[in-house]
């Protein structure tokens, strides 16, 4: 009981360290957001008229940032218009930049559960430029350019009355001397991709030099969701992107002396990657971007140009109220892709298409949609587990119709292929164990020559025909599908509002009830109860030669069960059940590998003789055709589980034994002590017994 009481001390000492950590954490990320807002009031180009945006909590990034090149003297009204509804969403659209403003995802397909993605904040009335799709435009260096449409006001974009909304809006603006037209196009058969164009006619009698357009890919921000020290909402928001050509170096940045090379393949930066120092600063720049994309845990933007060229992805942190008190904020991250445009002679129109995509996280829909976008699950470094256990999820679930009866089912099937590896390392472990006494000899004899007892002991390993690292397969076997199913479960849109008995959503913690604000769980305590169980099945048997470190290891094994409830109380439902299945089909394993090989599959293997045993008509020996009975007192004597018993050996070894068991060791224990000291002697001498009948019957 001692050591249950320190062991939960400490852990509830590291739970009060972390948590005071993440406030310390917390409140230096306020403190930087600060700093860094000052310092970019400060670097102001004093040429450069800033949009009216108060919700953007800046971080050194560059000063446009998805800026809308508009002149905030107008006075224009700013109106939001409804479009491309469907079944699975509807688009917010806004007349500030002709941009994308919200995109209200509906219950459909998989989806149990309504969710806004709202990209702005509207804070009295004013646009902001995390708006999907906001427009502005820079130089080949990627710096803003101060006045690339002459007379262009970007709240002068009227919509187009005469087409249905519901398939295609249109925005159209012929401030100053030029004339832009932008462009949403959904199709019946698109769920949640819809389509882009945006296109710059020349109306001045100069060239409009438009060397890169940038455009803003959305914005993300938390998911309200339970109390989790462990799993910060910030580190499911992302700025991302798919690069489809070689690694280059930054324009702008010195790769060399800094050993970084910009654009390889796919990476995802955290919003605390984010800001003055932080690795999106500058931008990456890609050589042929297939897409970039913005998310939080469940749902994601992703803006994917038709052609793959060379872009520039950046991110930068945002900041939007959570209620009527402006002072209450919550942080988000907001990012933008700058792609080659062109200049663009008097009379003439250049146009840049898009397709967008902004859904859940939904593995089956990305994959389907190609060029990559699954990646945004980021599965990686068990993409190789995860993306095949979300399909047969999946599929389990269009059977079923259930997703917790999918996890369960999903569990079952993956402890039944793993059954043969699982079975035979159990059996190996019951032989290890029953052979720590003679190891321990080995060891003590041989302390002081390593090499020579890493001899002896692979000898023993031989003689006694065990392989001490089979017991190790299933836990290296198993550690990368419970993380695989762990990166999976933590980010599955579809279980995003799936209930499941009293669970009302896999994706949360299955509260129960709320005392003082703290969630009750009820699954993670079943969870317990399954793990305590299935170690009491599987004791370590530690004999009276064992090391301080075997006792301490053992003491860390039983403390396990409740190193789980801690890390995995906070998670996601879903994770638990499949935590619990798992361990109660391991129990059921544990139960039936105790039991030995049914007659049947004994009389088979009695059968199977070797090409040398063949010859001299002899079976093979093995462990598992001896009784259990027999095969549990050859243990307690530590003797070899297979071949004819020997009664001078047995002699020797049980006098040997019994001398441990000596009236004048045994004064100098504790009771407890004493009391299993008597326990193993009891053992040893109804072992001894057994065995010298055992002979005298076969002789």
């Amino acid at each position: 009981m001692k050591n249950y009481l320190i062991g939960f001390s400490l852990l509830l000492f590291a739970t009060y360290l972390y948590v005071e950590q993440a406030k310390v954490q917390q409140k230096n990320a306020k403190e930087n957001q600060l700093h860094d807002t000052s310092l970019r009031k400060e670097q102001v180009d004093s040429n450069y008229t800033a949009p009216a945006i108060t919700n953007i909590a800046t971080s050194g990034a560059r000063l446009d940032f998805n800026a809308t090149l508009l002149s905030t003297k107008s006075t224009t009204e700013v109106k939001t218009y409804t479009g491309l509804v469907s079944n699975s969403s509807s688009y917010e659209f806004t007349s500030l930049g002709g941009a994308i403003s919200a995109v209200h995802l509906e219950e459909a397909q998989r989806l149990k559960k309504r969710y806004d993605m709202t990209f702005s904040t509207n804070e009295n009335g004013k646009g902001v430029d995390g708006n999907a799709f906001s427009m502005s435009f820079e130089n080949y260096d990627g710096d803003p350019l101060s006045n690339p449409l002459p007379g262009y006001d970007s709240r002068a974009y009227e919509i187009d009355h005469s087409e249905d909304l519901n398939s295609k809006v249109t925005f159209l603006n012929r401030t100053g001397n030029v004339e832009i037209r932008r462009e949403y196009f959904r199709e019946a058969n698109e769920t949640y991709v819809i389509r882009h164009r945006t296109t710059v006619i020349n109306r001045g009698d100069s060239s409009l030099k438009l060397d890169r357009i940038r455009f803003g890919i959305g914005s993300a921000f938390p998911i309200p969701r339970k109390f989790n020290f462990i799993d910060q909402a910030a580190s499911y928001m992302h700025v991302g992107y798919f690069n489809s050509g070689n690694p280059q170096e930054a324009g702008w940045g010195c790769a060399e002396c800094s050993g970084r090379i910009d654009g390889e393949t796919e990476e995802f930066f955290q919003v605390n990657e984010m800001g003055n120092s932080g690795r999106l600063h500058e931008g990456k720049k890609l050589s042929a971007a297939k897409w970039a994309s913005v998310n939080n845990q469940f749902f994601v933007s992703i803006l994917r140009p038709k052609e793959e060229k060379d872009a520039v992805v950046r991110g930068m942190p945002i900041e939007r109220p959570t209620d009527d008190n402006a002072s209450n904020r919550e942080q988000g991250v907001t990012g933008s892709i700058s792609i080659p445009f062109g200049e663009i002679p008097p009379g003439e129109s250049r146009s840049v298409e898009c397709f967008y995509y902004a859904g859940p996280k939904d593995y089956m829909i990305l994959s389907s949609l190609g060029m990559e976008q699954d990646k945004v699950m980021q599965f990686n470094p068990f993409e190789w587990v995860s993306g095949p256990m979300n399909w047969f999820l999946n599929k389990l679930q269009d059977i079923l119709g259930n997703f917790g009866l999918a996890i369960i089912l999903l569990t079952i099937v993956l402890k039944l292929v793993l059954w043969p590896l699982t079975a035979k390392a159990t059996r190996s472990q019951k032989r290890m164990q029953a052979l720590q006494e003679p190891m321990a000899k080995l060891r003590e004899k041989h302390k002081n020559d390593s090499q020579k007892m890493n001899q002896e002991m692979m000898k023993f390993y031989k003689e006694q025909g065990v392989n001490p690292f089979a017991g190790c397969w299933p836990i290296l076997v198993q550690m990368p599908i419970f993380l695989g199913m762990f990166y999976m479960l933590r980010s599955a849109a579809e279980l995003y509002g799936q209930s499941f008995l009293w669970v009302s959503d896999l994706s949360e913690q299955d509260n129960v009830a709320d005392i003082a604000g703290f969630s009750i769980n009820a699954l993670p305590f079943v969870m317990l109860a399954t793990q305590w169980f299935q170690m009491k099945l599987t004791p370590m048997q530690l004999g009276p030669d064992a090391s301080d470190s075997q006792r301490i290891n053992a003491k860390m094994m039983r403390m396990m069960p409740f190193m789980f409830l801690v890390f995995l109380y906070f998670f996601s439902s879903a994770l638990v059940l499949y935590w619990t299945v798992q361990n109660t089909m391991s129990i059921f394993q544990t139960l039936i590998t105790k039991k030995g090989k049914s007659p049947k599959e004994i009389e088979a293997e009695r059968s199977i003789l070797s090409k040398d045993e063949a010859k001299i008509g002899q079976k093979k020996p093995d462990a598992d055709f001896i009784e259990e009975e027999e095969r549990q007192h050859r243990q307690v004597l530590g003797l070899k589980l297979r071949g004819k018993l020997n009664k001078k050996q047995i002699d020797e070894i049980y006098r040997g034994r019994m001398e441990k068991y000596h009236p004048d060791k045994l004064r100098n224990l504790g009771a407890k002590r004493q009391d299993e000291a008597m326990q193993k002697k009891e053992r040893l001498e109804a072992a001894y017994e057994f065995l010298l009948k055992k002979l005298a019957n076969k002789s």
